[in-house]
């Protein structure tokens, strides 16, 4: 059953995009996201991420955006191991529901080195999952030298190999763009890793947008 909704979703995502091509701008907008994350409750645990987005705009008629497509790819690097501990590929489909509103829904496969039971042991294993993203935003302060913006996003994330929910994170924070190509921010994150062990951790990033 797990397999079938799984199978039903990407046949959905695929006639999607292959009916609706044309409507899809041609240049998409590209996110290169560099972010350090440390942990306050576990001393092994700081982490380099590095994400690729490409999200392609599907337009109405009046050549408004109606939702996105995004392909991504993450990395993520555990500086205390010195090995990459988690890799994702997958694709987001989401929509801006209103101007401090997105709600995005996406499927990755994942390749990591990481045992939730008990993080002092390691297993390398991979897993498909979903990931559904509910985040509001809203802009703190705006002029024509200064922007300060702030969200809060709640992920929860489904492991299909095992046939249920592994994580649900918490997150707020501050973004400040600056320019039109650059966005730095810095947030706290809770963790809840379902029935194993918590993380609450201080992040920050760059992003270089194209």
């Amino acid at each position: 059953m797990k397999s079938k909704r799984a199978l039903i979703v990407i046949i959905f995502l695929s006639a999607l995009m292959v009916t609706a091509f044309a409507a899809f701008e041609t240049k998409p907008q590209v996110r290169v996201e560099n972010k350090y994350r440390y942990d306050t409750r576990q001393d092994n645990h700081g982490l380099y991420t590095a994400r690729f987005m490409a999200a392609f705009n599907y337009l109405n008629n009046d050549k408004k955006p109606v939702f996105n497509i995004a392909p991504f790819f993450e990395d993520r690097f555990n500086l205390h191991r010195n090995t990459w501990e988690r890799r994702e590929l997958g694709v987001e489909i989401g929509k801006d529901v209103f101007p401090w509103l997105y709600l995005g829904e996406g499927l990755q496969q994942v390749w990591l080195k990481e045992d939730y039971r008990n993080y002092g042991l390691y297993e390398k294993h991979e897993q498909f999952e979903s990931e559904s993203r509910f985040m509001l935003k809203h802009s703190l302060f705006k002029n024509e030298k200064f922007e300060l913006n702030a969200f809060a996003v709640n992920e929860y994330t489904y492991d299909f190999r095992r046939g249920a929910g592994i994580r649900n994170e918490l997150c707020g924070g501050l973004i400040l763009p600056i320019g039109k190509n650059i966005e730095t921010d810095l947030a706290w994150r809770h963790i809840d890793r379902i029935h194993y062990y918590d993380s609450d951790v201080v992040e920050t990033s760059i992003t270089l947008i194209f």
